[in-house]
């Protein structure tokens, strides 16, 4: 399938070593490429973070409930379990940032490259008629100048 530039439609799907895969075979060559590269990698973060994140809760439940020697207090443990769930969390926390972090990198891209280009063009288009000597019509006549045949010296 392709979006009429050329390069490949990049479906995202919720398998990571398929995400990672697309994410690899991406070259860099034109900007839509650059937006499927931030549309995959985002997808890797959110993938990443769910994942991370449910398997730290999942940790944390299964700790919390450890009967440690007969000295150890219930509550003991569970506070442990939430000491070592945090790190995973943490974790997710960062995978959550990789993919915030490649959708600010086309946002940047767009900002950087692709808005002054498209504001030189439009600056470009709205100056071509204007600079152009010759005739035009709807334009007012310039101070000075003559309004019809004849009356090249009289003030208005």
């Amino acid at each position: 399938m392709s979006d009429g530039t050329g390069s490949p439609e990049v479906k995202v799907g919720s398998d990571l070593h398929k995400l990672i895969q697309q994410l690899e075979k991406i070259e860099f060559k034109t900007d839509r490429d650059l937006y499927n590269y931030a549309k995959i990698l985002r997808a890797i973060g959110f993938e990443l973070y769910t994942r991370v994140a449910f398997d730290a809760d999942m940790i944390t439940a299964i700790l919390s409930q450890y009967k440690g020697k007969w000295y150890t207090f219930g509550l003991q443990s569970k506070i442990r379990a939430k000491l070592v769930g945090a790190h995973l969390k943490a974790g997710a926390s960062a995978a959550k940032v990789l993919g915030l972090a490649g959708v600010k990198m086309y946002a940047s891209f767009v900002k950087h490259f692709i808005r002054p280009e498209q504001e030189a063009e439009a600056e470009a288009r709205k100056g071509k008629g204007s600079k152009k000597p010759g005739f035009s019509i709807g334009d007012k006549p310039s101070t000075g100048s003559a309004g019809k045949p004849g009356e090249a010296g009289k003030a208005a």
